[in-house]
């Protein structure tokens, strides 16, 4: 049996990444009380009458518990069934989800004084099974498309033996620097494509803006310092169990510089056994570009 919880804060997109799994062939269920979605598991693993349900996908959120015994009591019972399970968490900006009630006028789940105390409350409750998700998505500027993307290579990814997940994010300084990263470097310092007017409209996606951006030997000697790093640390975080790692690379605008570094890194990084690779670019996604 093939078992992937889809979890998370309310409004950051469950829905639809449950559809993007139903597409994908699993048989979903949502809402089920983690009391009850364990014995629903248990008479599935045990039936011998009906073997066509072998991709489960559970949406599970702060709906389901019950009394905070739910959340231990559930994942005991599925590790005592040795069924193979995997969770994707997704998340959002507190300001994106009072963007998305607001404009749905949906009611939170959890009935506070405010609708913001609603979301704080919910992402203080929610820590402990985050802590144990295989793949954490910040949805705060995805579209439902990127957002099911993310999702098929996710569950591509997790037939393979990946003890890492390595997300790299390039970004521009004059929009802030992204809150979620572990580390952060910045290229700022290398020539920038923008001030050449024919790679100014472009981006680090163009090969022209990527040859140039590399074609410096202290790009090449700063780029070589900052992989050596992250390949330096990479068996220290899977040691330390560390499922996630964000890696945050800026340039001024977030167009040319860190886009080429990231899509360098991306390339090198993927020879790297038990880790998957997941790259954005922050600032095309929020229409900056």
């Amino acid at each position: 049996m093939e078992l992937i919880i889809l979890t998370g804060l309310s409004g950051s997109g469950k829905s639809t990444g449950l559809k993007t799994l139903e597409d994908l062939g699993f048989f979903t269920m949502d809402n089920i009380p983690f009391r009850f979605a364990g014995i629903i598991l248990k008479d599935l693993k045990n039936s011998t009458k009906d073997n066509s349900v072998k991709r489960i996908a559970l949406g599970l959120d702060i709906r389901t518990v019950i009394n905070e015994n739910d959340f231990n009591t559930f994942f005991n019972e599925i590790d005592n069934l040795n069924i193979d399970y995997k969770i994707i968490f997704l998340e959002a900006s507190t300001q994106s989800i009072l963007n998305r009630y607001n404009l749905t006028r949906r009611k939170h789940p959890l009935t506070k004084e405010t609708l913001l105390q609603s979301i704080e409350d919910e992402i203080f409750l929610m820590e402990d099974i985050k802590d144990k998700a295989n793949l954490i998505i910040d949805t705060s500027f995805l579209s439902a498309k990127e957002l099911s993307r993310k999702i098929e290579l996710a569950v591509a990814s997790f037939s393979k033996n990946i003890l890492l997940n390595i997300h790299l994010q390039s970004f521009g300084f004059k929009h802030g620097v992204p809150i979620d990263a572990d580390m952060i470097f910045d290229v700022r310092t290398l020539p920038n494509p923008y001030y050449l007017e024919e790679l100014r409209e472009k981006t680090g996606l163009n090969d022209e803006v990527y040859d140039y951006v590399m074609s410096f030997e202290t790009s090449k000697i700063l780029y070589d310092k900052i992989l050596d790093l992250i390949t330096f640390l990479i068996p220290g975080y899977i040691k330390d169990e560390k499922r996630h790692l964000t890696i945050g690379i800026g340039c001024s605008g977030g167009k040319h510089r860190s886009v080429s570094f990231v899509r360098k890194l991306e390339k090198d990084l993927k020879n790297i056994n038990e880790v998957n690779i997941f790259s954005i670019h922050r600032e095309n996604e929020r229409g900056n570009w």
